[in-house]
This record gives C-alpha cells, structure tokens and sequence, in this order.
C-alpha cells in the first residue's frame, strides 16, 4: 500500500512538472509573439550610449576615464500593423554629446543630426529592414541600425543578424518579463584587413555581449541594455592594448500623447514602396564607417625631411628608427608610384633604409618605384643591385602582398638579364618562394603551381642547393616527397642537409607515418651512411613530429648503440634533455623510458665526451616581451661544424622565429683538426672519415621571421681561407646584416552594437645590426671569433572609436634594444679546446601610451589627452651553457 502511494506522488509530481513549464512556455510564447511597440501608438523613450577607452597596463594615467556619452530622445511612432508585421518611425531629438573634463562634465548640443524620421520594418516581430534618407551619413545610419537591432528579441535560436553582422546567440528567460540574450562570434567584430599568420606575432581579442530586456505585462518594451566589451591585446604581451565597452541603453519614458497617422496600404511592401521617393532600404548589418581610420593630412616627403637625421646608417639596430619606420609605413601604403619615385631620387644617401620601408609597403605602386629606380637590366650598377637585394630581403618578410608582385617577380625570371646577376637572381626566388607561401594560395591556383614546378625542375640544376633553399621557403607540402628523394639519393653531403633542412622548416603537421619512416631510416643510417647534421636535422623532425614512448625509447636505445659517432649521441643526450626541460608531457615520458633501460641509464652512456650544444635559454620575459634563445653548436675534431642561434618569440604556447643566425664550415679538420682518438683498425669507421674528401668552405645563413636569405659564404678553399689568416681581412669588425624589416602587422575593424566603428592597427619593426670580427694564429694556433648583435624593436599600436560626433583614441608604443654577444675562443695548440661566452647587457623596455577623446562636428570642438610612461628594467646576465664549455673555458683561461 506504502509502495503505491509512492508511485501515486511521484506521478502527480511528474503532472506538476509537466505542467509548470508548458505554463512557462506558453507565457514565454506569448511575451514572443507581442510586439514590443503596441500598434497604433507613440511611445517616447531615452537612448543613451556610453563608450569608454582603458589601457591594460597599471600606469598612473591609466587610472583617468577616457568615455564619451552621447544622449538623445526617440519618438516612435508605429505608422502601419498588420498582425505581427509593423512599421516604426522613429525621431531623434534633444541631442547632445558629452565627456568627462579636467574638473566637470563638458557637454556640447549636435544640431546638425536631421529632423527626417528614419523607419524600420518587423517581419513576425523581428526588425528586418531600416528605411534611411539617402542623405544620411555612414555614422549616423549605422546608429539606426543599432536602434533597430536593440528590438531583436526571439527568446529562441542559436543565430541572429543585426548591426554587428551574423551572431551566434543564446537566451536565458528568467521570468515572464526579464529576458537575457548573449551574444558571441559576430561577423563584424573582426573585419581584418591585414594579419600576421605567425599567432606570436599577432594579436589577441576577446569580445562578448550581453543584452538585458525588460517588459511589460503585455510584452511592451520597458528597457534594453547592451553591454559590449572588446579586449584587444598584443599576443606576445597581454598586458599591452585597449579595453573597449559600449554601453547601448533603451529606457522606456512615457506614452506620448500624439494621433498617430497610419498608413493606408494593405501590406509592409506596399508600405515600404511609399517611401522610397525619399527613402532608401539598408538591411541591419552595419558597413564601417571609414572615416574613424583616415590619416591626417600628412605628406610622406615632408616627413622623410624632418626625420632625415633619425634614417641614418648609425641608427640601425636601434629602437629610434625601427619606431619610425612603423610611424610612416601607413602613409607610404597609400602613396602613389610616381611621389615614391621621387622620394628615390631626393633621397640617394638614404635608399639602404628606404628600401627596407618600401619592401614593408608591399603595395605594387612601391614594388614598381623600387624597380624603376634602381633596375636597369643589364646596365644595373652593382650598388644598385645590392640594394635590389636588401629591398627583397624586406620584401621577403611581407605577409600579405599584392599578387601582381609576385608575378612580377616570377615573370623577371624569364628574362635574360637576371639569369646573369646571379646574385640578384637568387634573392628573387628566394623572395617569390616566401611570398607564394605568405600569399597563402589555393592548392589549385595556378600561380603557386607554376612556381612550385619552376623549383621542382631546379632541382636537376647545376645549383641544386638554391632550388632546395627555396623549396624550404614555399613550404608546400606537394614537394616534401622531392626534398625526400634529395635527402636520401644525394650524395654530395651539403645537397642532403639542405633538403633536410627544408624539410625541417615545414609544419610537423605536415608530415605523415611513411615520413617518419624515411627520417628514422635516415637518423639510424638504415639505407646508407648519412652526414652527422643530415643525421641531427632528422632527429629534429622525429622529435617535433612527437614520438610515442615506444619510438623515444628507440631514440634512447641508440646511445648505447656500436655508432662511434660521439658528437651526435652528444646532440641526441642534449635535445633530449632540453626538450625535457620546456615540456612536462615530455620530461615524464623521457624519464619512465630512461628508467626502463640500465644500459643507457648509466654514467658510461650518459656522460657522453662529445663538445657539440644544443640549449635553450631565456632571454626576457614579463614585464619585458617573452623571449628565448635556441641554440645549437653541431661540432666535428674539435671544430665548429654547423652552428645556429635563433630567438624565439613566444605567446602562450605559441612561438615565432624572429632572427636565425646559422654557421657552417667544411674541411676545416684539415687545419686546426686532429680527429677523434681512435683504433686506426677498427672496422667501423666514425663518420668524420665520410667528410675527409671536403673542400674548405665556411658561410654563413640567415633566416628573418622563417624567410632564408642567400646564403654568405666566406671563403672556399684552403687558398682563399689563408688569403684571409695572412691578410687579417676579417679581424676588424665587419658588419654581417643591416636591416629593418617588418615584425607585427595587423589591423582590423570592429562594428559596436550601437554602430559606432573601432579601427585597431599594430605595426612593429625590428631593426637589427649583426657584426663580427676573426682573429686567427697559426703561430699561436688558437683564434678569437666575436659576433655582436644589437637589435631596436618599436610596436606601434592605434585604437579609434566613434562616430560623427565623437571619437575615443588610444596610442600605444613599445621601444626595446635587446643586444647580445657571442665570443669563441679556440685553443688548438695541444689537443682542441673551444670556449664559449655567451653575454647579454643590461636592456631598457619602454611603454608609452596616449588616450585621448575628441568631441567633434559640434558647436565647439572639445580634446582632451591622457599621457602614462613605463620603464622595466631587465639586469645583464651571461648565460651559463654546461659543464662541459666551462671546463674547456677554464682550461684556456687559466693562466690569465
């Protein structure tokens, strides 16, 4: 009996349930299909809009309120219904405009907003249409159509369009009269116009809405507040940017007391038809008003005068010019090819930092300017084709040039004049292989298909090498299958480094688990006998593409392999346990496996008698930029074989190569070298007796934000390398790479909820100064090597909001002068004894920021500007490399 009164309750209160919310949607539906303007009626409410302007960082000036308030009262007047059908009209008046001043509210009247009504029209409810005069400017109809989307309200429905562009949206209806939309991933909130594909090198936003509705008992509408904020940051810093907040409010005031006329027509359409003598139809997605982003009245000539001093040779590697260099990169964008021509013949002394700009521009009126002033066939002088070159090589970082660039250039290479500059020649594929790529083309395009098969069959060249180079700038995963082939049917041991080293380059993504087998083939020499850094750079592919435990505890087995090549277990031991330091999922994973095997887990395994380095180590990081240094010294008999050092930029657990500097040599054994200590009859010969046949070269590559350069070489064979000892050419301090190029490169818009548009530019430049000197003693047998990199980076940020009658802007910039010095010293007067010495001095970064509100187009212009200056700190260091380079540094130092 018990049990079945049980199962009665529970069944009633399943009924009760039941019941409730059917109540609940039926009263949902209800308030839904009301309309929030009762039909036939005038009703009188206050719209007010507050947009306010913060910065991020905690500078005093921060604290001052940057907003603008603009006020007005709307008659809306319901001039035709038709079941759920309306058409309102809608008035403006009482307008003003107001922000806050040094001691009290300043207030200014806007009279110049029309008295002609503007309409909008509701299909089953919901605002469709906006009916506006065709005299109306962008500002004020974009607000119109803020006001109409305010009337959105479906209670249901996961999209919506309305002045922001399609939303995806979700209701919470809290009772009967209060509802709550959210709004998230409109269309309009990120109108890029230009973006940097590297997200360390980008930006980050964050943006959200939030719409609160209240009605009445009928269904009118009582209120509607939006409250809409938008979080720009830089994504290597995200202490640096805007915060932006538009608070859009709809209070109902009163009834008005108004006869309301309708309209005597039988449908909407023919309703809408009626007006469009003076009228014209806009549907609620907003277009950017453009005039928040005009420049002044500027003229780049005028300016290029007045810095002149600032462009100077000197002032490469400093912070003063790179922020120059982004302060006139917006107005050279919209310069015309004739007044840049000019620019290049009033400026001959300052064409090495004008090319730099003008390959930033990546506008085909700066590409043209460029050629036709320096480019002259084959009569081109062999100054004018360096900076030919210098042009590409900024050039070459672009992230979104214009296609007739880069058909231009793929078209100079069919001509007769190029094939004999062959220095000019290769910058120019170098340069069309990186833009293909930053172009970001379809697979199916047939631009990128003719360049990917122009590479390909240069590949069967008498210069393998610069088709392979080349291949690593496109990075199309169409070819990996070609620098695979090269990599393992090559013989000549600089040709299968090269394709490794493209490969290498590619996205891990890229690859799949029949490469992975051809790269372990090629680390564990299954085929074949592999050069030591075809070897390494194979390893590296392995280790990025993330190895299963199983595949890491094969990489560890090799340790205790026959292999006598000691200087890349050296390199396997040290990336291993360096990745182990960046990574917890890695460094759990590497010590179960290590634990596993007593055969490597022991000192005679792991105390490995090689001297090659592979590190990484931090450069900056918060409140400076976060910025580390990656470094990698391959050595061979004692000697430096292949070496590189690259800075990272990172953001979150992304991160982006600014600068890769890279070293190689050959032959080099034959004269300070002695070999590894060896049983002359062992069977097995080390691989350093596979490079005894080696010319004597030495070089050295460069790298820009992932765009290889051509190559330097400095000498080849063992005559020209004693041409330099005995003449000592290269003992004074010789510049090695001068540049500004183009590090951040973003802007986009944003359209507010109350149709206001917000402008966010971010230009950063880096200008780097890279030099070295050489000291060599074949008498002392030792040599000196001192290479000094001074870099001045600026970031240059813009924030503007508003419309015709106000406007909130925010200028932020960043200055920093990172420098960094690397001195070797080797020592092979007895043995081989090489000592590295890595420095960083003390660095400087500096914030400044500047917001400002304007009240504008009103009976008195009002500007207010709001100023804060931060300067961090960061202490010299020289960075501790191992054990094993300061044994050798003691060693050589110790009678000092």
């Amino acid at each position: 009996m018990q049990k079945f009164k049980s199962k009665t309750n529970q069944t009633e209160l399943r009924s009760l349930v039941l019941l409730l919310v059917a109540l609940f949607a039926v009263c949902g539906l209800g308030v839904a299909q009301a309309l929030l303007v009762p039909p036939n009626s005038q009703q009188i409410f206050k719209l007010q809009n507050t947009v306010s302007l913060k910065g991020l960082s905690n500078a005093a000036g921060n604290a001052e309120e940057t907003r603008y308030t603009f006020e007005t009262e709307l008659k809306i007047n319901s001039v035709w219904n038709q079941g759920e059908d309306q058409l309102l009209e809608v008035s403006f008046s009482g307008n003003r405009v107001s922000a806050p001043g040094m001691n009290h509210q300043i207030e200014r009247t806007i009279s110049q907003i029309p008295d002609r009504p503007f309409y909008i029209s509701l299909v089953q409810g919901q605002p469709e249409q906006v009916l506006a005069h065709t005299g109306r400017d962008q500002s004020l109809l974009n607000l119109e159509r803020g006001i109409a989307s305010l009337l959105q309200l479906r209670f249901d429905g996961s999209e919506e369009l309305d002045v922001s562009g399609r939303c995806r949206v979700a209701y919470n209806v809290k009772s009967s009269t209060r509802v709550e939309k959210t709004k998230s991933e409109c269309a309009l909130w990120d109108l890029r116009v230009n973006y940097h594909p590297e997200e360390a090198l980008g930006v980050s936003q964050l943006s959200q809405e939030q719409v609160n509705y209240e009605l009445s008992a009928e269904g009118g509408l009582l209120r509607a507040e939006s409250v809409e904020t938008h979080r720009l940051t830089l994504a290597a810093k995200p202490d640096v940017g805007s915060t932006v907040q538009s608070i859009l409010l709809l209070q109902h005031a009163s009834q008005g007391s108004e006869e309301v006329q309708q309209l005597a027509v039988s449908s909407l359409e023919a309703a809408i038809e009626s007006m469009l003598e003076w009228y014209r139809v806009f549907q609620l997605e907003a277009d950017v008003d453009s005039s928040i982003s005009e420049l002044q009245q500027q003229n780049l000539e005028k300016l290029l005068a007045q810095a002149e001093d600032q462009l100077q040779a000197e002032n490469v590697g400093k912070s003063s010019l790179a922020l120059l260099y982004v302060e006139l990169l917006p107005l050279a964008r919209l310069t015309k090819q004739p007044q840049l021509e000019k620019l290049l013949e009033n400026h001959e002394k300052l064409l090495p930092q004008l090319v730099d700009l003008l390959g930033a521009v990546q506008t085909f009126d700066a590409h043209n300017a460029t050629f036709s002033h320096l480019y002259s066939d084959a009569a081109t002088s062999t100054q004018h084709l360096e900076l030919l070159e210098k042009y590409l090589q900024s050039l070459a970082v672009a992230t979104h040039p214009e296609r007739r660039i880069v058909e231009h250039l793929f078209g100079l290479l069919k001509v007769d004049a190029p094939k004999k500059q062959s220095a000019l020649r290769e910058s120019i594929i170098q340069t069309l292989a990186t833009l293909t790529r930053q172009s970001g083309f379809e697979g199916n395009d047939l631009l990128l298909q003719q360049v990917r098969e122009f590479l390909l069959e240069g590949l069967g060249s008498k210069q393998p090498a610069l088709y392979i180079r080349a291949l690593q700038n496109l990075q199309d995963v169409a070819t990996i299958e070609a620098l695979l082939e090269q990599a393992q049917t090559r013989q000549e041991p600089n040709l299968s480094v090269a394709a490794l080293q493209a490969l290498k380059a590619f996205p891990p993504r890229s690859f799949n688990s029949s490469h992975r087998q051809q790269f372990e083939s090629i680390f564990y020499q299954r085929q074949r006998r592999y050069d030591s850094s075809a070897r390494t750079l194979a390893l590296d592919v392995l280790l990025a593409m993330r190895p299963t435990a199983a595949q890491l505890g094969h990489i560890l087995d090799y340790l205790c392999s026959t292999d006598r090549q000691f200087e890349i277990k050296t390199y396997v031991l040290q990336k291993l346990r360096m990745l182990a330091e960046l990574c917890p999922r890695f460094r759990g994973m590497f010590s179960s496996e290590l634990a596993k095997r007593s055969k490597v887990n022991n000192y005679h395994v792991l105390g490995q008698k090689g001297l090659t380095t592979v590190l990484s180590r931090q450069l900056s990081q918060s409140p400076a930029f976060n910025e580390s240094l990656l470094s990698t010294q391959e050595v061979q008999q004692g000697i430096l074989k292949r070496g590189s050092v690259e800075f990272l930029l990172k953001a979150g657990h992304a991160q982006a190569s600014s600068f890769k500097l890279g070293i190689y040599t050959a032959g080099l054994g034959a004269v300070v070298g002695d070999g590894d200590a060896s049983d002359e009859n062992d069977p097995i010969p080390a691989d350093d007796a596979l490079d005894s046949g080696e010319s004597v070269t030495a070089g050295m590559e460069i790298s820009v934000q992932g765009s290889q350069l051509r190559p330097l070489i400095f000498f080849t064979g063992q005559t020209e390398l004693m041409g330099h000892v005995w003449g000592g050419t290269a003992s004074d301090s010789t510049p090695a790479y001068q540049a500004t190029t183009l590090a951040q490169d973003h802007e986009h818009y944003i359209v507010l909820a109350s149709g206001a548009s917000l402008h966010w530019r971010v230009l950063g430049a880096r200008s780097v100064d890279l030099n070295g000197k050489v000291e060599f003693s074949l008498w002392n047998r030792n040599a000196q090597t001192e290479i000094q990199q001074n870099t001045g980076s600026a970031v240059l940020g813009h924030v503007a909001v508003g419309f015709t009658y106000a406007k909130l802007v925010q200028d932020f910039s960043l200055r920093h002068e990172p420098k960094l010095s690397l001195q070797a010293d080797l020592d092979f007067y007895s043995g081989i004894k090489l000592c590295m010495q890595l420095q960083r001095p003390e660095q400087l970064l500096t914030q400044t920021s500047t917001r400002s509100v304007f009240l504008q187009e009103v009976e008195r212009s009002y500007a207010k500007h709001v100023h804060s200056t931060i300067n961090y700190r960061t202490p010299g260091c020289t960075f501790a490399l191992n054990q094993k380079n300061n044994e050798m540094c003691n060693l050589i130092f110790s009678d000092q």
